[in-house]
């Protein structure tokens, strides 16, 4: 396949959707061939602006009708099961937004098809790609903060974009504030590891209109003896962004609205690291698509997404019973 020009789909036409899309279209080496959406007008459009005639509003006519090689999933997080399963027992490689589903019995429905079929399967962890994050990661793997001991990491807003049909009003489809903050607990495993135990609070509430929780803390024991914690909100629309690792001979922290990375060693030492912007999305998809051509495993696996959404059902779990859980689940 190393060759051969790849044919993708790309299955929901919202924002980001339409942004993968045209990501696709350009890419080298790939072809897009059609796109779909529940909603057909969303996909007709989608066509109509990236100059390609399929459009469909049902992602197994997309699938049963065209020969893909590879699907990109869009859809909402309640979907994402339902169509990677579906493309993956059509034989296609399948690249799926985070988080990668509701529940845990989805994700290994997902992992077992991918297996079954002999498919890649990524998760959409843009974080793994910005120029920021992996310098991070490259440098606690050099050592350059000493062992790692504490990994934190906080997001919180407003109340984000509520979605065509209103889905991220309803923690069923949406899951919960972790629809964002995925992004920041993957980066926490990343760099700290497994996780081995997790305290959670949350509440519900201010917002009358969706039952997805206000805000959510949590704190995590890893099983390196490492320790955590990862704060998210919606009713913050102040704003406030961090992530910080600290290790045995000092820290890195990256903030909110910037590309560097600020460094400073128990010693007093300091350094502030800038880096140039890239384009995160394309460089993801353009290692998804590589992976495909060249039959490597992806940055961002199945198993990296279900690894996340269970520290998130843990400090759900958690807050219900007021007990500290212990991993696996």
């Amino acid at each position: 396949m190393s060759q051969e020009i790849l044919r993708v789909g790309v299955a929901g036409c919202g924002g980001l959707g339409r942004t993968e899309a045209k990501i696709v279209h350009d890419l080298d080496g790939v072809e897009l061939v059609g796109v779909c959406d529940v909603v057909l007008a969303n996909a007709k459009q989608a066509a109509a602006d990236l100059g390609i005639e399929k459009a469909y509003s049902n992602h197994r006519q997309l699938i049963e009708e065209n020969d893909l090689d590879c699907l990109v999933v869009v859809t909402p997080t309640y979907t994402h099961a339902e169509v990677t399963v579906d493309a993956a027992n059509a034989g296609l490689h399948v690249f799926c937004e985070k988080p990668m589903a509701i529940t845990l019995q989805e994700c290994d429905k997902m992992l077992a098809a991918a297996e079954r079929n002999n498919v890649k399967l990524m998760i959409g962890f843009v974080r793994r790609f910005q120029p920021n994050y992996r310098e991070m990661k490259k440098r606690v793997d050099a050592g350059a903060i000493g062992a790692v001991r504490l990994v934190q990491s906080v997001r919180m807003g407003g109340r984000p974009p509520v979605g065509i049909g209103e889905w991220r009003r309803e923690r069923r489809k949406v899951g919960g504030l972790h629809s964002a903050y995925i992004h920041e607990m993957d980066q926490l495993l990343w760099l700290g590891g497994d996780v081995k135990t997790v305290r959670g609070v949350a509440n519900f509430g201010t917002l009358p209109d969706t039952d997805v929780e206000d805000s959510i803390w949590m704190c995590l024991e890893f099983a390196n003896g490492a320790i955590g914690a990862l704060g998210a909100s919606e009713i913050y629309p102040i704003g406030w962004y961090e992530l910080g690792v600290g290790g045995t001979e000092g820290a890195m922290k990256i903030a909110g609205g910037t590309t560097a990375i600020i460094l400073k060693k128990h010693s007093g030492d300091s350094e502030t690291i800038e880096l140039e912007p890239n384009d995160a999305f394309v460089e993801e998809l353009s290692h998804f698509f590589a992976c495909v051509r060249n039959d490597q495993q992806p940055l961002a696996t199945g198993m990296d997404g279900r690894r996340s959404l269970e520290v998130v059902m843990a400090a759900f779990k958690s807050a219900e019973t007021g007990q500290v859980v212990t991993l696996p689940m």
